[in-house]
C-alpha cells in the first residue's frame, strides 16, 4: 500500500488543507462540505460529505481498523478529493486515539478498507475506481445494473449535467455482494449495509450505524426535493414499504442521497409525498384518465416549494401511472431479496497493523 508521507499528513491536518480542499471542489464543478456527525472533528467516527445545490452526498466512517467510504460521487476527479479527506479524517481519528492513551502515534493511519454503494446510480458509484485498494460493497442487482448501464450514465453526466473529470472513468462494480444485511463490526462502530430491494432503482440499500443512530439513506430519502425520474424502476409501492421499515428503526440523523442532513422525520415526509403521489395518480387511473390527462391533473400543491417541482413532478406521475397500469417490469410487491431478506454477516474487517 502507498501512504502519504508524515509531512503531507501534517499538512492535511491544518486549516490550509481544508481551504485548499474546498477550493479544489469549487474548481471541479461541485461544492462539498465535510461535516462531522455526533462529535468534534477528529473525535467523531462519522462524517457527511454534503453536496450543495442538490449534488450527491457521500460519507466517511473512521475506525481503528480502517476507514469506510459511502457512495463516492460523480467522477474519479471529485472522489479523489473525497479519498484525500477520508485519509485525513482517518489519520485524525488515529492520532486522537493514541493521544487519549498517551502513546505516540504510528506513522501510518488506517487506509480506506471498504467502499459502500447504496445504489447503482452514477452519482453514488462513479468514484469507486479511486479506491483501488478497497473492497466495494453493493447488492447483486445494483452491481448488474451498474455494469449494464455504466456507459449510458457516463454520457448523461458528461453531456446533460456537465460533470468534469469523467475522461478517465471506468465502471468499477462491487467485489462483495449482499442481498440481506452485511455487518462490518469494529471496536468503535457497527456498520450495517442493508438491502432494501427495488425502490428508487434496482437493488437499493442503506447504511445504518445503530450505536450512533445515523442512517445513510441513499436515494430513498431526498428532503424537499422531487425525485429524479431517469432510470427509475416502477416500484413506488416498494419504496413506500421500505420507508415504513426505516421508520421503525432507532434513528436520529439522516444523511440523504441528495439534500441537507436531516432528522428522522425526513423519512416520514418522504413516505407522505410518495403516498400522496400514489393516491392521486391512482384516483385518476380509476377515473379512466389517460396518462397525459393524469399528468395534467396531479399537482400535489403541498410540495410546490420542493426543488425541481416544475421539472420533475410530471415525470414522477408518469412513472406511477405506468406502474399502476401494469407496465412491463412493474412488480406488485417487494422482491424476495429486499426489505425482509435474511441477514448475512461479515465480522472483523481486513486487519491493519499500522507498522
Amino acid at each position: 500500500m502507498v501512504y502519504h508521507s508524515v509531512q503531507l499528513n501534517r499538512i492535511l491536518r491544518t486549516g490550509f488543507a481544508a481551504l485548499l480542499f474546498a477550493a479544489l471542489l469549487v474548481l471541479s464543478g461541485c461544492d462539498y462540505l465535510i461535516q462531522p456527525i455526533g462529535g468534534a472533528d477528529g473525535k467523531t467516527q462519522v462524517y457527511a460529505a454534503t453536496g450543495k445545490g442538490g449534488a450527491p452526498n457521500a460519507g466517511i466512517v473512521c475506525t481503528s481498523a480502517g476507514c469506510v467510504v459511502i457512495d463516492p460521487p460523480l467522477s474519479p476527479t471529485i472522489s479523489a478529493l473525497l479519498k484525500t479527506q477520508a485519509e485525513a479524517k482517518s489519520r485524525a481519528f488515529w492520532d486522537n486515539q493514541y493521544a487519549n492513551r498517551k502513546e505516540r502515534a504510528k506513522t501510518q493511519a488506517p487506509p480506506v478498507l471498504y467502499v459502500i454503494n447504496t445504489t447503482y446510480r452514477a452519482s453514488h458509484t462513479f468514484g469507486n475506481q479511486v479506491f483501488d485498494l478497497a473492497d466495494v460493497i453493493s447488492t447483486p442487482r445494483a452491481k448488474l445494473k451498474l455494469e449494464s448501464t455504466g456507459r449510458e450514465m457516463r454520457e448523461e453526466l458528461r453531456d446533460v449535467w456537465k460533470v468534469p473529470g469523467l475522461e478517465a472513468h471506468g465502471v468499477t462494480p462491487a467485489t462483495l455482494l449482499s442481498d440481506g444485511t452485511m455487518t462490518i463490526d469494529t471496536n468503535e462502530v457497527k456498520i450495517q449495509f442493508v438491502s432494501m430491494g427495488d425502490c428508487v432503482g434496482e437493488g437499493d440499500a442503506v447504511v445504518y450505524l445503530p450505536v450512533q443512530k445515523v442512517l445513510f439513506a441513499g436515494d430513498l430519502v431526498l428532503p424537499n426535493i422531487i425525485p429524479y425520474h431517469r432510470g427509475r424502476s416502477l416500484t413506488v409501492r416498494n419504496w413506500i414499504a421500505a420507508l415504513k421499515k426505516l421508520e421503525s428503526w432507532e434513528i436520529e440523523t439522516v444523511i440523504p442521497g441528495h439534500g441537507e442532513i436531516a432528522k428522522k422525520d425526513a423519512i416520514s415526509k418522504q413516505r407522505e409525498f410518495l403516498e400522496a403521489l400514489l393516491s392521486e395518480t391512482e384516483a385518476a387511473v380509476r377515473a379512466g384518465k389517460s396518462e397525459a390527462d393524469t399528468i395534467a391533473a396531479v399537482k400535489l400543491q403541498k410540495y410546490a416549494g420542493w426543488q425541481r417541482y416544475n421539472e420533475w413532478l410530471g415525470e414522477n406521475v408518469r412513472l406511477v401511472f405506468r406502474e399502476l397500469s401494469g407496465a412491463p417490469g412493474a412488480p406488485a410487491a417487494a422482491s424476495s431479496g429486499g426489505v425482509s431478506a435474511p441477514p448475512g454477516t461479515v465480522t472483523g474487517p481486513d486487519g491493519f497493523s499500522g507498522k
